[in-house]
């Protein structure tokens, strides 16, 4: 998964595009889930939270809060244009931070709901974290560069 972002990041070394209206509805679409998940998981049903932390990790209720309050804030700073940026980029690298996490409870049932195995897990957070950094550079100049071409028809 970082190597994700770092391949997003060299795809943009020449810059990133805003691609208007569908980018901030992209930026809603991902911050949705951050906002329900930090508010219903992270606060309203912390002790379950907690129990998809590895015991390995220590104050695993501090964790859970700190994490609630991170998605909330990061939801919050895809919005400003300010921290727009850095709110996705940080958000991504939650994202695999997390992980082990879903690794630990993949295939389990835990408080009734079932996580997912780690292959559709591991897909579905690749695809969240591109979906994420779209949402807050833009389209990476490569890709616009390329779609330009092909569409006009013209050589790359």
């Amino acid at each position: 998964m970082a190597l994700i972002i770092f391949g997003f990041f060299a795809l943009g070394k020449q810059g990133f595009a805003d691609f208007g209206f569908a980018q901030m509805a992209l930026r809603v679409i991902v911050a949705i889930p951050l906002v329900v998940s930090g508010v219903l998981l992270h606060f309203l049903r912390m002790s379950a939270t907690a129990d998809i932390i590895p015991p390995i990790f220590p104050a695993r209720d501090f964790l859970v809060v700190l994490t609630g309050v991170l998605e909330i804030a990061g939801a919050v700073g895809l919005f400003l244009a300010r921290w727009r940026r850095p709110a996705a980029f940080w958000i991504a690298v939650m994202m695999v931070a997390i992980f082990p996490a879903n690794i630990y409870r993949a295939g389990q049932v835990v408080q009734g709901f079932r996580f997912p195995t780690v292959p559709v897990r591991l897909t579905g957070q690749i695809i969240y974290i591109l979906l994420v950094l779209l949402a807050g550079f833009g389209m990476p100049k490569f890709w616009q560069a390329e779609t330009t071409n092909e569409s006009s028809g013209s050589p790359a």
